[in-house]
This record gives C-alpha cells, sequence and structure tokens, in this order.
C-alpha cells in the first residue's frame, strides 16, 4: 500500500473512531434542534426571553435577560448564606466536564472561565424561576408574572438546555429538595391522571418518584420525558410489522366502527387499539391537555428523541409516535371536534389553530414503532370485516333517515291498526 493509501486508511479510521466515542454519549449530550425537523414554527426551536447555555448566547433580542441573571445569582447567595465565590467555585471545578455535554463546536468561543460564569449565572436563574420564590419583588414581577409563560417554554427547548450536573450542584447549594419534584408538578400540566403529584406507585404515573431519585438526566427536557413516559421504549416490540402508514381520520374511524376513548388511568403517550368479537373496535389514547407551553415540550421531546433514539424496531419514538396518531386522525375541523367530544385534547387552542398545529408538525416527524403497531391494528381491522364495516358505514352515514323512515313507518303502522280497529268495529 503506497503513502497516500496509508494515510487515507488512517484519515478514515480515526474519523470513525471519533464518531464512535461522541456516539457512545449520545445520551449525555445537549443536542442542536434536529435539522429534520427544522421546518416547524421556530417559536418552538428559539428561546423568545432568556438563553440558558451557550446555544444562544449573547443573541440581540435576549440581552436585557442578562442583568437579571445577575441579580437572581447574587439574590440566591445572599438567601443561602453561601458566598458568590464559593458557589462559582465550584461550577468552575466542574466546568471542563459540563463543557463536554454539548454537542457541536459552541463552547470553544469561551475561555473555561468565562464559561463557568454563564453556567453558574444561567444555573441560577433557572433555579429561581423553578424555585418561583415571590420574596423579591423585582424578580418575581420580572421572571414569573410579567414573563412566566415565556419562560415555561424556554427552560424546555432542546437547544436551551442545561447539564444536569450543574443544576445538581447548584441545587445542593440554594435548594431544600431535588429539582425533579419541580418537573413533576410542571408535568401536570399535561392533565394525565387525577392523582398524578401522589407519591404512590399505583397512581398512574409511569414513574415512581424513587424511580426519579436514582435517574441522571442529561438535562430538565431529558427529565420531563423520562417522568412521563418512563422505560416505554423498548417493550411491547413482540411481533413485526408491515409498517402501514394508511391514515384513518376520526369521522372515517367512527364510520367502520372504531370508538375513540379517552384512557381514565393510564401513561402518558400510551395507546392501544381492541376489538370486540362482534362489530365494533375501540381505540384508546391518554387524553391531553395543550397550551402554548406545552406544544413547546411536546414538540422538543420529539425532537430530544430524533437525536439520542439508535435502535429499530425497540426505537425510543414514543412522543413521536402519539403526535402522529393525533395528527393522522385530524383532517378536518370536524375531526378536531370529535376529539374535544371524546375528551381526548383539552385546549385553549381554536380547533383551527389544533388543526394546524398537528398537520404542520406531524409533516416533519419520525413515524415511530407504535404509530406503525396502531395504524397496523387498524387496517387488519379493515381487512377482517368487510361486511360488517360496510353495513355500520350505511347504518352511521344513514342514521337520520333511517329514524326518519321508521318513524314514518311507526306512524303508518299506528293509523293502519288505528283504522283495523275502527273497522272491527262497525255494525
Amino acid at each position: 500500500m503506497n503513502l497516500t493509501g496509508i494515510k487515507i486508511q488512517e484519515m478514515v479510521r480515526n474519523t470513525r473512531e471519533r464518531l464512535e466515542a461522541d456516539f457512545s454519549k449520545l445520551g449525555t449530550k445537549i443536542h442542536r434542534f434536529p435539522r429534520g425537523l427544522r421546518g416547524v414554527n421556530e417559536r418552538y426551536i428559539v428561546p423568545s426571553f432568556v438563553s440558558l447555555g451557550p446555544y444562544h448566547h449573547g443573541s440581540p433580542h435576549l440581552r436585557e435577560t442578562e442583568e437579571l441573571k445577575h441579580a437572581a445569582a447574587h439574590y440566591l447567595c445572599e438567601k443561602s448564606g453561601r458566598s458568590v465565590e464559593e458557589v462559582y467555585g465550584k461550577i468552575l471545578s466542574i466546568g471542563t466536564e459540563a463543557r463536554s455535554c454539548y454537542a457541536d463546536g459552541a463552547v470553544a468561543k469561551f475561555t473555561d472561565a468565562e464559561f463557568a460564569v454563564m453556567m453558574f449565572l444561567d444555573g441560577c436563574y433557572l433555579l429561581h424561576y423553578m424555585d418561583m420564590d415571590y420574596q423579591y419583588a423585582l424578580l418575581y414581577n420580572r421572571m414569573t408574572l410579567s414573563t412566566g409563560p415565556c419562560m415555561l417554554r424556554d427552560m424546555f427547548l432542546l437547544e436551551n438546555q442545561l447539564p444536569w450536573l450543574i443544576l445538581e450542584a447548584l441545587t445542593d447549594f440554594f435548594m431544600p429538595y431535588p429539582a425533579y419534584y419541580i418537573v413533576i408538578g410542571l408535568a401536570k400540566n399535561f392533565d394525565i391522571t387525577p392523582q398524578y403529584l401522589s407519591d404512590s406507585d399505583s397512581n398512574g404515573a409511569r414513574v415512581s418518584v424513587d424511580e426519579l431519585k436514582i435517574y441522571r438526566p442529561p438535562h430538565l427536557l431529558g427529565l420531563l420525558r423520562y417522568h412521563l413516559i418512563g422505560d416505554m421504549t423498548g417493550k411491547d416490540h413482540t411481533h413485526s410489522l408491515t409498517c402501514s402508514s394508511l391514515a384513518s381520520s376520526a369521522t372515517e374511524l367512527a364510520e367502520i366502527g372504531i370508538k375513540l376513548t379517552a384512557n381514565s388511568k393510564t401513561w402518558f403517550a400510551d395507546m392501544s387499539m381492541q376489538r370486540d368479537p362482534i362489530l365494533c373496535g375501540q381505540l384508546s389514547l391518554a387524553p391531553l391537555f395543550i397550551n402554548d407551553a406545552n406544544a413547546c415540550w411536546l414538540v422538543n421531546m420529539a425532537a430530544y428523541e430524533a437525536c439520542v433514539s439508535s435502535t429499530t424496531p425497540a426505537d425510543g419514538f414514543v412522543i413521536s409516535s402519539y403526535i402522529s396518531i393525533l395528527a393522522m386522525l385530524v383532517d378536518k375541523k370536524e375531526d378536531v371536534h370529535e376529539l374535544r367530544t371524546k375528551h381526548l385534547v383539552n385546549s385553549f387552542f381554536s380547533t383551527h389553530e389544533l388543526l394546524v398545529f398537528f398537520k404542520d408538525l406531524a409533516r416533519h416527524m419520525r413515524l415511530g414503532y407504535r404509530y406503525f403497531v396502531i395504524t397496523e391494528k387498524i387496517e387488519m381491522f379493515k381487512r377482517e370485516r368487510p361486511v360488517r364495516i360496510a353495513v355500520h358505514r350505511f347504518v352511521y352515514n344513514n342514521f337520520k333517515t333511517i329514524i326518519t323512515v321508521l318513524s314514518v313507518a311507526g306512524v303508518l303502522a299506528g293509523i293502519f291498526r288505528t283504522l283495523m280497529s275502527l273497522k272491527q268495529h262497525q255494525p
């Protein structure tokens, strides 16, 4: 082998080894928003009020928040009785490990000291907001009362995350309880189960508090997703799929005899398709409350899945599958109304806004394993019951006419019986 060949071989081998080493740390990284989902609304990607971490640090529209970070850091240190130098020193000592959590070269422009200052200020600011401390009127007004919805969006953006080890270190200084308790409370915004905050393992929550205690997420967004779905990835993959992706709207499912129902006590993103032996089927989904904040969370959890999932068919596209099924069900406003009527979706969004949200998002979404499981079961239902479906569709689409005809027939039968009765009584 000539010299050029040796250099090429060494180059490709070294590149592969570097990529594999980086890939082995996939779950610990703070990723950029994946290119495949970049067609979604930019408000779900770029922070609107505060930058957390290096990706959007220094953006002109976020600069006014920087002074608030200083005030939050000073207030937390003063309140806790810890000096700024002590807390900053701790962050500086773990700065190298924190730098390695970011997925691209965005940290290269910061010195170690500059990076530690950014982590210190951003982390203090985030923890102060999460603690909802209303004693300091300036910060409570600027961070919560006037910009609370913006903060709820920004803190769970994929590109706006801080390494968990930073939050963990600061929590030890400033908070009497672990950060995951706050995430548990915020997750209630999805309105999953009535007893969602209970510590009981039997309350319907996918992950118990004990499991959260030992789980080490890469960041807050990862913790939110884990709390909502737990170890759903890699389970229930017991049969091969034909990968059918034929769409069936809520209206079509109603026509063929598949009822939509909301799970009364289930885990977020769970869904099932059941068939009774005679005629009907039932598609059961976890109910969803959606507003501007948790619409953003859904998008970014799906983006996070696209970054870290690496196996097929036992993939990690759980949130993506759930969103894709909801998008499949809505082709027109009547379908959205059906989801509202069945209490599958609750929202302050208008019917049109919900339709646009799900359809626009699904265009860029990877179809996960659970999506194919459900659509295959729907297609199997159609293939195995053509006659019964035809009868059900006819009755469903002509129900009013049938009722009218039966009513007229009933009236005519009544008149006929009356006439016959009168005739029998005639002399």
